[in-house]
């Protein structure tokens, strides 16, 4: 449905339908989003257990109450309730028994749009304008088919560089002033925001086409292989939607190890700067690349959940297939039953659709004797052993994998993240190409409970050396979480 805001009864709906209206409508709203702001956003968190969450929410209550008891009931009835009201979302993963909580689309826009209230002490119209400006260029030399167009676009655009390398080497550096810097610093952080606020719609988006298509198939009465063929068309449909192609190209860059190497050297590099020295610690931006991260990988698994939801139903559609054939059977014995005395008389009382398909015992193959093994047992002779050597049997190897996991949390100290790459840079295989399976089989482990990351589009190459010989392997990109 599209919205029309120049029209009464379009507003009308909006306020009366939206939830994230009905959340700053609420009676307890302030609750709410102190609540959700400080548990969230304040603690970069992008989901609770049901139990962690509960705890948080009646200490936050007993701080609210302590003069003046405004909020009298139950944290567990609030949660309940603000999970029906669409604020939270609840829902079970990985068949775990406790449930697990994160903010729903309605929140966090709420939650933006309130906090944007409080605009800082000055906008910043420039650098607004300048990021204009600079998409706007973007879109017209991207778009456009014009080669002169663009040859002239792009030689303006080295004439500026070349002009910028002369004054550098001039020793003519030219340096924002402090009121730019932190001009560009908010803008910044409300673009991090925002990034980080969209991708709970992203999800959702993601979930009401894994939805509708589920629906589609559900309701249809197709044959198993015609819905299996529907399943995977359908998945690739959604990955084909603007939604899917942004998402995909969005995560490729992500994903890509020096795009991530650049992002820390830049966020590094911001904040060593004595303008910005009191900003670090209530900014979003230090951990950007690992929230950015945990939201796409929501987001993938979310994608996942199609096949796996889809292949339940087809085991379910098995089951009362299989079930309804076992009926058919048994009406057919109780009918062969009723007519065993009384057979028909006619010579031909049944018809049967297509050719039946008859087993004839001739058809199998006569008994065939198994080669019996003789072993000559006669005129054995003592051996000599001497020449036979034994030391593969001390060569044997031995991975502690207890060892592995000791070395990657040592590595990860101070760390967001470390590659397998890097991990066995700093630390080298000892025992070769079994060393490096034994690293990739924990974090095959380690993904499933969301402290790493394979990620099969991209690879790396690890190189070690064994036995003076110089080794390269590739591999899908491997990250460790901290």
């Amino acid at each position: 449905m599209t919205i029309n805001f120049a029209r009464i009864e379009d507003v009308e709906y909006v306020l009366g339908h939206h939830k994230a209206v009905k959340l700053l409508r609420k009676n307890h709203a302030p609750l709410i989003i102190a609540f959700l702001w400080s548990a969230f956003k304040e603690a970069h968190r992008q989901a609770y257990g049901s139990r962690e969450l509960t705890t948080l929410l009646s200490d936050f209550l007993f701080s609210a109450n302590e003069e003046e008891t405004l909020y009298p009931r139950d944290p567990r009835a609030y949660l309940e309730e603000w999970t029906q009201e669409g604020f939270l979302r609840q829902f079970y993963e990985n068949n775990e028994e406790e449930a697990t909580f994160e903010l729903t689309p309605a929140a966090e826009r709420a939650l933006l749009w309130i906090t944007d209230l409080d605009k800082g002490e000055f906008v910043g119209a420039e650098s607004r304008l300048l990021q204009v400006f600079q998409l706007l260029r973007e879109l017209a030399l991207g778009s456009t088919q014009d080669k002169e167009a663009r040859l002239e676009q792009l030689l303006r655009q080295r004439e500026e560089l070349d002009q910028e390398i002369l004054a550098i080497d001039n020793d003519e550096l030219s340096r924002l002033d402090p009121t730019r810097i932190r001009e560009r610093y908010g803008l910044i952080e409300e673009t991090a925001s925002k990034l980080l606020s969209d991708f709970r719609q992203i999800e959702e988006n993601f979930r009401q086409l894994n939805a509708r298509a589920r629906e589609e198939q559900i309701t249809r009465q197709s044959s198993r292989g015609e819905v299996l063929d529907e399943i995977f068309s359908a998945q690739d449909a959604i990955m084909e939607t603007d939604q899917g192609k942004t998402f995909n190209a969005f995560w490729a860059f992500l994903m890509d190890q020096y795009r991530q190497d650049e992002l820390d050297k830049l966020v590094q590099q911001i904040f060593k700067q004595p303008e910005l020295s009191g900003f670090r610690n209530r900014s979003v931006v230090p951990r950007l690349k690992m929230s950015l991260v945990e939201a796409g990988d929501r987001v993938n698994k979310t994608t996942d959940r199609l096949v796996e939801q889809l292949r339940r139903f087809l085991v379910s559609r098995a089951f009362l297939e299989n079930r309804r054939a076992s009926q058919v059977i048994e009406e057919i014995e109780q009918l062969a039953l009723k007519v065993k005395s009384d057979p028909p008389k006619q010579r031909f009382f049944i018809d049967l659709e297509g050719k039946p398909a008859v087993h004839l015992l001739m058809d199998r193959g006569l008994f065939e004797a198994p080669d019996v093994l003789k072993l000559d047992s006669e005129n054995l002779a003592a051996g000599d052993a001497g020449a036979v050597t034994a030391d593969g049997l001390y060569e044997q190897l031995y991975i502690d994998p207890a060892e592995l996991r000791g070395r990657i949390k040592a590595l990860l100290r101070g760390r967001d993240q470390i590659s397998l790459r890097e991990v066995v840079e700093e630390m080298p295989l000892e025992k070769g190409l079994s060393e490096l399976v034994a690293y990739f089989g924990i974090a095959t482990n380690l993904e499933r409970q969301q402290k790493a990351i394979i990620n099969e589009e991209q690879s790396e190459t690890i190189v070690y050396q064994k036995d003076g010989r110089d080794f390269r392997i590739d591999l899908p990109q491997t990250l460790f979480l901290a």
